[in-house]
């Protein structure tokens, strides 16, 4: 079945709110009283539940609140309309019309009290009733839903508190790994009610080394200084080098701060990928206005202006640029007004440009963001079928939290969310660098310190988690400014504690190589506890972090030096059981060899 844009919404919206609570389907369906398999159902999207009553009962166990069940409400109704206008209302869905929502046989819940399981007959208990005022609906483009539905909606929201319906699916595994390709069954699905308990990491491969370059970190200033801590690679955006600021003249450029920069990255060996954008206004004089004074946010209106701007940049930076990245943030009519096809055909033409004048430079496909929406996605796909990603060696995407503030786990379901949609274009995974966040970050609040240390060392070990994702580079947002929720540098100050923790975080790492991740109960954790293995001369190393709260997990007979992130480090007793928190910890094991 395909999903309108009302459908597809909903299924995200119930997956998101099942990975913030860390419950499994089984867990959910044991306090829903659905079936495990109906609720798969819901949270994949292969059905639309046919009463609202269903995805409030999920929703509320996974501790959603009113503004969220609001836009529950809202992507329900118009998912419902467009089944009704595209004849999927009928009964060919899988689900009868008017089946109860009862478990089947194999997913009866069971009580926590060991109790025997609960009469078929009996009505499961129904969540709260909600509230008569109901929330305004509309569809994506914010049109009126047909009064012609509304006492239909009443009546099947208020069935919905009462009356279950059943349904057949086949589950998925709902860890946050996988190491199987992107868009095939991942481990766990299965024939039947019963899903298989597969124990061990989320992905497992043959030790390999982590590129320095992988600790990446926006560079938002122009004076040419670098980080105080200890990074792999930079990225040039907001440091006064716009296509704007470096051609203001046609024909007339001022390479300086390009220069200055540049350089100074290279004294301290770091990579440099370089950010294009920002058309002049002598290129489209008539353009649309773009965020930037210097700038338009349309396309030059002859594209060999572009393609002189790109040669002459590949030109005198040969060997020393080591990336282009070729727009930033088309999601945004703040920096791009213009067809995908012309912004297809721009990446295209800058890609040949560069391949002649330095063939060893990385092309980077623009930085696609606002992925955490259906429209941010459909731009996305729409860009996809242009063809453009084969003169790419990467992808650049705006990969954050679903807010800019929330926690950096989350990147795990969008990550795995955009190689689906690859995949389901043809491409296979697709290497992807994460330049950054959503234009939200600019309204977040700063985080407390506790928060902030926690969440910018996380930011990488969730990249190093979603490797089997290829996920190959992560660049931290961003250094020299005191305007963002979480500062790890001003320009002409020290390091913060983040920062220096950044810093921390590749030095226990240093000379290790990668060898698998996993979260939870698959490779003996708590819900919501995160490890990552590696192997440095033949010893074992071990980091742990949790989403929230703390958990205690037993440690293996060759456990010996802890290392925590404020630089402390205490002995380890074999076998021991050790505290773990949000604040991620390593564990070093002897050498098998000793």
């Amino acid at each position: 079945m395909t999903l309108g844009r009302g459908g597809a919404e909903l299924a995200e919206l119930l997956e998101e709110l099942k990975q913030r609570s860390g419950r499994s389907y089984a867990a959910l369906a044991h306090r829903t009283g659905l079936g495990r398999s109906t609720v798969h159902r819901y949270c994949l999207g292969t059905t639309v539940p046919r009463t609202f009553g269903a995805v409030e009962k999920v929703a509320r166990v996974c501790g959603a609140d009113r503004t969220e069940l609001d836009r529950l409400y809202r992507a329900w109704c118009q998912a419902v309309d467009e089944e009704r206008g595209g004849g999927a209302g009928e009964e060919g869905d899988g689900e009868a019309a008017g089946a109860d929502e009862r478990p089947g046989e194999a997913d009866a819940p069971v009580p926590q009290d060991g109790s025997a399981p609960q009469d078929r007959s009996a009505p499961v208990d129904a969540p709260a009733a909600a509230p008569v005022d109901l929330p305004a609906v509309g569809d994506a483009a914010g049109s009126a839903v047909p009064r012609t539905y509304f006492w239909l909606r009443v009546v099947a929201l208020l069935l919905g508190l009462v009356v279950p319906s059943a349904a057949v699916t086949v589950p998925r595994h709902d860890g946050a790994g996988g190491g199987a390709p992107t868009g095939a069954p991942s481990r766990g699905s299965g024939g039947g009610g019963h899903q298989q308990d597969v124990k061990g990491p989320d992905w497992t491969t043959a030790p390999q080394s982590v590129p320095s370059a992988f600790y990446g970190m926006n560079v938002s200033y122009d004076t040419g200084e670098m980080p105080g801590f200890r990074v792999g690679s930079v990225r040039l955006w907001h440091s006064g080098t716009r296509w704007s600021q470096l051609e203001p003249r046609r024909g007339k450029y001022r390479w300086k701060t390009l220069d200055r920069l540049v350089d100074a990255a290279r004294r301290e060996r770091l990579p440099v990928l370089l950010t294009l954008g920002g058309t002049p206004h002598w290129a489209a004089p008539n353009g649309h206005k773009s965020v930037f004074d210097d700038a338009r946010s349309s396309p030059p209106d002859e594209l060999a202006d572009w393609d002189r701007f790109v040669r002459a940049l590949a030109t005198r930076y040969r060997g020393r640029i080591e990336a282009y990245e070729l727009w930033d943030y088309p999601s945004s009519r703040g920096t791009w007004v213009g067809s995908t096809k012309t912004l297809a055909e721009m990446v295209e033409r800058a890609s040949r440009i560069i391949r002649k004048a330095d063939p060893e430079a990385q092309r980077v496909c623009p930085s696609f963001g606002s992925l955490w929406q259906q429209r941010g996605r459909d731009l996305l796909r729409k860009f996809v079928r242009t063809g453009a990603y084969r003169h790419c060696d990467v992808a650049a995407l705006k990969l954050p939290p679903r807010r800019a503030d929330g926690p950096p786990e989350e990147t795990v379901t969008l990550v795995k969310r955009v190689q689906r949609l690859f995949y389901s274009e043809g491409l296979g995974r697709v290497a992807l660098w994460n330049t950054g966040p959503d234009q939200d970050v600019a309204l977040r609040e700063h985080l407390d310190a506790r928060r902030a240390d926690n969440y910018a060392v996380r930011f990488y070990l969730v990249g190093l988690y979603l490797k089997d994702q290829a996920l190959r580079r992560m660049y931290f947002y961003s250094w020299g400014s005191s305007e963002v929720p979480l500062v790890v540098e001003v320009v002409g100050g020290p390091p913060t504690e983040a920062g220096r923790r950044i810093g921390r975080l590749q030095r226990w790492l240093a000379g290790a190589r990668i060898t698998s991740c996993g979260r939870g109960p698959g490779v003996g954790l708590p819900t919501g506890a995160y490890t990552c293995r590696f192997m440095r001369k033949g010893s074992e190393l071990r980091v742990y972090w949790t989403t929230r709260g703390e958990h205690r997990v037993r440690l293996g007979e060759e456990a010996r030096l802890l290392r925590r992130m404020d630089g402390t480090e205490s002995a380890l007793r074999p076998g021991r059981r050790l505290l773990i928190g949000e604040e991620p910890v390593l564990v070093e094991h002897r050498s098998k060899e000793s």
